[in-house]
C-alpha cells in the first residue's frame, strides 16, 4: 500500500479531489443505478449489484458530507485553535455518531446487514483497553460502531498508517485521540511508547482499540506468520498459530504497553464473523442481501485478572486468540465446507472464565 502524502497534501489535495469526486459520483448515482438494474436483469441474480451500488451511492454521499462538517467543526473552533477544548471534542464526537448511524441505517436497508451480539453485555463504567480480531475494514467499522453507539464509548483506535487516505478518517484521528502507525521495525520501538502514551490517562468512558494481529486476515498472512515465527525460533507459538485457522497469531508488544500504561483498565477480546458472511468483494452480489446476521461477542477481563508481564502475557493472548478462533468456527456459516477446512488438533485448556461486561 502506498504511503499517504504529508498531512498539508492531504488537507489541500486529497481532500478536495474526495469531495468532488464523491459529489460527482453521487450525481451520476441515476444513471448509476439504471445500469446496476440492467446488469442483474441479464445475470437474473436478484438485485445484489442494484443493491451494492445504492449503498455505495450512500457512502461517497455521506463521505462527502462528513468532510464538509469537519470543515464547518475547524472553522466553528477558531480555525483550528480551539480543537482541543471539551465542547469541540465533543462535537466531533457527535458527528461521528452521526456518520456511523447513516452507514448503518444504509447496510441494514440496502445490503441486509446484522450484527447480532451473542450474550449482550450491558453497558458498566470504567476504561476499557479492547483487543480485536482483524477481519478487515468492514469488522473495524462494526466494532467502532458498537463502542459508540451502543455503549456510548469515546474510542482511541490504533491503526495503520494508509488509513489516512481516506479524509473522514485521517481528519477525524487527527483530531481525536488516535495513532497511525507503521510496520517499520526500525521504528518498533517508538510506536510501541506511543501505544502506551495513547493507553494512559483514560476516563470512565474511554476505549482503547487495538488490533494485536497487526494486520487483516487471509490465509497468506497466516501462513506468512507461521513461518515466520519458525524462524525465529518460537516453535511453540509457531504450533499454536497452525491450530487456529481464522486468525493471525497475535503479537505481545503492543497490547503489554497499553495494559502497562492503563493497569486499572479491563480488558475486553472481541470475535466477529464479518469476513465468513461477506465472502470476497467478487462474491458481494450473489451474497446481498445477507442472509444472516454478522455475529460479535465481547468477552470483558477484570484488570486484576490481566498479566502484566511478557512471557505471562504471550501465553494468554494465544490462549485467547485460540477462544476467538473456536467461537468464529463455531459461528461462521459452513465453516467445515470451505477449502482447507479446519483440521483436527488435540484439545487445550481453555482460558478462564471472563467476568463481567462492557
Amino acid at each position: 500500500m502506498t504511503d499517504p502524502p504529508p498531512l498539508l497534501a492531504r488537507r489541500l489535495v486529497v481532500a478536495p479531489l474526495v469531495v468532488v469526486f464523491c459529489v460527482a459520483l453521487t450525481l451520476l448515482s441515476p444513471l448509476l443505478l439504471v445500469a446496476a438494474l440492467a446488469a442483474d436483469a441479464v445475470r437474473r441474480r436478484g438485485l445484489g449489484t442494484t443493491r451494492l451500488t445504492a449503498f455505495s451511492v450512500v457512502f461517497v454521499a455521506s463521505e462527502a458530507a462528513m468532510i464538509l462538517a469537519l470543515l464547518l467543526l475547524w472553522i466553528a473552533s477558531g480555525f483550528g485553535l480551539a480543537l482541543s477544548s471539551r465542547a469541540v471534542q465533543a462535537a466531533h464526537y457527535a458527528v461521528l455518531r452521526g456518520w456511523l448511524r447513516c452507514l448503518s441505517a444504509a447496510a441494514t436497508a440496502l445490503l441486509g446487514l446484522e450484527i447480532e451480539v451473542v450474550d449482550p453485555p450491558e453497558p458498566r463504567p470504567g476504561p476499557l483497553l479492547v483487543f480485536g480480531r482483524h477481519a478487515g475494514a468492514g469488522n473495524s467499522l462494526m466494532m467502532i460502531r458498537m463502542l459508540m453507539l451502543r455503549y456510548r464509548r469515546r474510542p482511541r483506535v490504533v491503526m495503520l498508517a494508509f488509513l489516512q487516505w481516506d479524509p473522514v478518517i485521517d481528519v477525524v484521528c487527527h483530531r481525536l485521540p488516535s495513532l497511525f502507525i507503521e510496520h517499520d521495525p526500525e521504528k518498533s520501538d517508538h510506536f510501541v511508547d506511543a501505544i502506551g502514551a495513547l493507553a494512559s490517562g483514560m476516563g470512565d468512558m474511554d476505549a482503547f482499540v487495538l488490533y494485536p494481529e497487526g494486520h487483516d486476515f487471509t490465509e497468506r498472512l497466516r501462513l506468512r506468520a507461521i513461518a515466520h515465527l519458525r524462524r525465529l525460533g518460537h516453535h511453540r507459538a509457531a504450533d499454536r498459530a497452525e491450530a487456529m485457522e481464522y486468525v493471525l497469531p497475535p503479537r505481545h508488544k503492543g497490547p503489554l504497553a497499553a495494559i502497562l500504561a492503563a493497569p486499572d483498565a479491563d480488558v475486553v477480546l472481541v470475535a466477529h464473523t464479518a469476513l465468513e458472511e461477506l465472502g470476497s468483494f467478487r462474491e458481494l452480489p450473489s451474497r446481498v442481501p445477507l442472509e444472516r446476521p454478522i455475529k460479535a461477542r465481547y468477552w470483558r477481563v477484570p484488570a486484576a485478572e490481566v498479566p502484566h508481564e511478557s512471557d505471562s502475557l504471550i501465553a494468554w493472548l494465544y490462549e485467547w486468540w485460540q477462544r476467538i478462533d473456536d467461537w468464529v468456527e463455531e459461528h461462521a456459516p459452513a465453516a467445515d465446507t470451505r477449502p482447507g477446512a479446519r483440521r483436527h488438533r488435540p484439545p487445550q485448556a481453555p482460558p478462564p472464565a471472563p467476568a463481567g461486561t462492557p
